[in-house]
């Protein structure tokens, strides 16, 4: 514990230093970065005791504010979000001081340095508070604190009004937690986790309070249809804060639906069902709206809904199989989603970073204006390109372990449960196989029209590789990626560890090997097929110092030269799939033609896809909002007796409201 609160102390330290720092730029990167390897490193070692022990460790410090006390507390379940904090923070950090090197004359990097060191202070407090005070203070602090780190670009307008949604949004989720926290607070007569753990809370009262949960978590995680916030804030941020929003920000929801589970131990029964169809819901949109866009910050960010999505399947069934009295699909279930919370923070957080390499390079984010980067940025295309093969849940990389884990999950569900819950979870895995085939589409639609063909801008200059201190904090997170696929017995048995805490159940020692069983075989066979294709590359290489390769043009199918105009285009390869559900996503194409008198001079094909929660009840309930807020400005004249005139009715009012009309 003293070491966590020594990395406390860093940050925060850090955070007013760098404020003084930003004349000397050099210094100030220093210092920054100084102190992020430290509190991570920190952070990384405090974690692996309570992951292997299953250990608990509380600190307590008596204060001023009402209703409790400073308390912390370290835990499975903390230090499985201590550790990815350490992974995301650290990566997103460097990463970020060559990213706004271009930016060094325009704003002050002092301050952006210290809402970053301030924020990650905010995500261990989150993840560590064993008070309901304490952990509501560090939340609405770490919303305010994520607004001035999404409005960096704040001189463009479509990033403030991001902004002004990002805070809504969160804002609207705040006050569910502060009447869900009351309402228990009132029940257990205490404010302390441990002490609410102890309650006993009424049936009806208990599915309020999840519901209240549900949705200020998920306001937070980004849960279909509240998720409107998402698709704005990561495209108007600088790449490495939407790595750290996506890959932890949105988590901190994740995890305060799992703290919620671990403190009402009784929850409805109808519970694993919600959250499974939340789960099942948000993924299948989340990658059907993610395949319709043309800007690559904005695919990847509906690819975050979708991810969530994955998870909230894993507690779904998890949540299931503890109501039916199924331990083990209770643990597998858990233990995937915990997993899927790493392995997504990791590979999503290395596509952002990649992702934003593109764009510094290119100096757009559209993906129809690029093509055949992979010639002038080979790291940023390769990491990329590992990035993608992780998120599509393919062998070899860490999202096809936590995928598996939820499959059988869901498997045993089949197997083990009820009528009603062998429905719930053929919906579940028939859902999960569907949004890793469109997430494959969609992955192969990104990479290939970024990185392969011919480059469709107009610009005559080659685009650069972007410095060391940008590629390798994303090489850091694709070693992750394929270390966690290749090895996954490690990370595996630390999510096994955290379930086992959540569900209060002792470890067993062979379940993570068993499970692992089938996963470590398929290995060994595409160990040996690694082996055979390495050898065949070498054998090519040897034979081509010998022989001497010719090189021919590619016959062009009678073209007389490849073009741009003959390459697929963002648009065109997603249009198949989406025609199929464009009844479930409102797909549209536009047509505009410039034609003289019948023969169409220039034709231009468009299409998108539109976000219906968005447009169909949030932005009309805005309207709503804001006419009401006009008609009541009416009432604000700004003369004196007008205003006094409200104030003899409100008097009168009251007078009659007291008058003894019964006496």
């Amino acid at each position: 514990m003293r070491l966590f609160l020594l990395s406390l102390e860093i940050l925060a330290f850090s955070a007013v230093l760098v404020l003084f720092l930003d004349r000397f730029r050099k210094l100030c990167h220093f210092v920054f970065v100084a102190s992020l390897v430290a509190a991570c490193s920190l952070n990384f070692f405090v974690s692996f005791p309570f992951l292997r022990g299953g250990e608990t460790s509380i600190f307590r410090i008596p204060w001023s504010v009402p209703f409790g006390e400073f308390t912390i507390g370290l835990d499975p379940l903390s230090a499985f979000f201590l550790m990815t904090i350490g992974c995301v923070a650290l990566a997103s950090g460097i990463y970020g001081c060559g990213y706004l090197q271009e930016h060094h004359e325009k704003k002050n990097l002092g301050v952006h340095y210290f809402f970053y060191l301030l924020l990650i202070t905010l995500l261990l407090v989150v993840v560590t508070a064993r008070n309901a005070v304490l952990f509501l203070t560090a939340w609405e602090l770490m919303t305010i604190i994520g607004y001035f780190l999404v409005t960096f670009y704040d001189e463009k307008k479509s990033v403030r009004e991001a902004g002004y949604l990002y805070l809504i949004v969160t804002h609207c989720g705040t006050f569910c937690l502060l009447v869900m926290f009351a309402l228990m607070g009132q029940a257990a007569s205490s404010m302390d986790f441990d002490q609410m753990a102890l309650a006993h809370y009424a049936p009806g009262l208990t599915g309020l309070l999840f519901i209240l949960g549900l949705v200020g978590f998920g306001a937070k995680a980004g849960f279909f249809p509240i998720h409107i916030w998402l698709p704005h804030a990561h495209p108007a941020a600088p790449s490495h804060v939407s790595a750290l929003f996506s890959g932890f920000v949105i988590k901190t929801g994740i995890y305060g639906l799992l703290r919620l589970i671990f403190i009402i131990k009784d929850l409805p029964a109808w519970s694993g069902p919600v959250v499974l169809a939340i789960g099942g819901v948000s993924g299948v949109f989340g990658v059907l709206y993610a395949l319709g866009q043309h800007e690559i910050k904005k695919l990847l960010a509906y690819h975050s809904i979708e991810n969530i999505g994955i998870i909230a399947l894993g507690i779904g069934i998890g949540l299931l199989g503890n109501a039916s009295g199924h331990e083990s699909i209770a643990l597998i279930g858990y233990a995937g989603g915990l997993l899927h919370v790493l392995n997504h923070a990791v590979f999503k957080s290395l596509l952002f970073l990649s992702a934003g390499s593109v764009i510094r390079s290119t100096g757009t984010g559209e993906i129809d204006a690029m093509g055949g980067l992979l010639k002038f940025l080979p790291f940023t295309g390769h990491l990329f390109l590992i990035g993608s093969l992780s998120i599509c849940g393919l062998p070899l990389f860490n999202g096809f372990i936590s995928e598996w884990l939820v499959y059988r999950a869901l498997f045993d569900g089949v197997i083990h449960l009820d009528k009603f819950g062998i429905i719930m979870a053929v919906m579940a895995a028939v859902s999960l196989a569907l949004i890793g085939g469109l997430a494959a589409i969609c992955f192969a639609k990104a990479f290939s029209v970024i990185f392969l063909g011919q480059n469709r801008s107009h610009r005559q200059d080659i685009y650069k590789e972007n410095p060391c201190m940008m590629w390798g904090p994303m090489m850091f997170l694709a070693a992750i990626c394929v270390w966690i696929g290749l090895f996954p017995k490690t990370i595996v048995s630390f999510a096994f560890a955290s379930a086992h805490f959540l569900i209060a159940a002792k470890p067993v020692a062979a379940q993570t090997e068993f499970l692992l069983q089938p996963i470590l075989s398929t290995t060994k066979v595409l160990y040996i097929f690694l082996l055979v294709l390495g050898l065949l590359v070498l054998c090519r290489a040897l034979l081509a110092r010998r022989y001497p390769e010719r090189r021919v043009g590619t016959w062009a199918c009678g073209y007389p030269s490849l073009t741009t105009r003959i390459q697929y285009t963002a648009s065109s390869f997603a249009e198949p799939v989406l025609r199929l559900f464009k009844w479930m996503v409102c797909f549209q194409v536009q047509r505009s033609e410039k034609s003289r008198i019948n023969l169409p001079e220039e034709l231009e094909l468009s299409s998108k896809v539109v976000d219906m929660p968005e447009h169909f009840v949030f932005r009309p309930i805005l309207a709503m909002l804001r006419r009401f807020s006009g008609m009541l400005l009416k009432l604000q004249s700004g003369h004196i007796p007008q205003y006094l005139f409200y104030m003899l009715l409100g008097l009168i009012a009251l007078l009659l409201w007291k008058f003894p009309w019964r006496a």
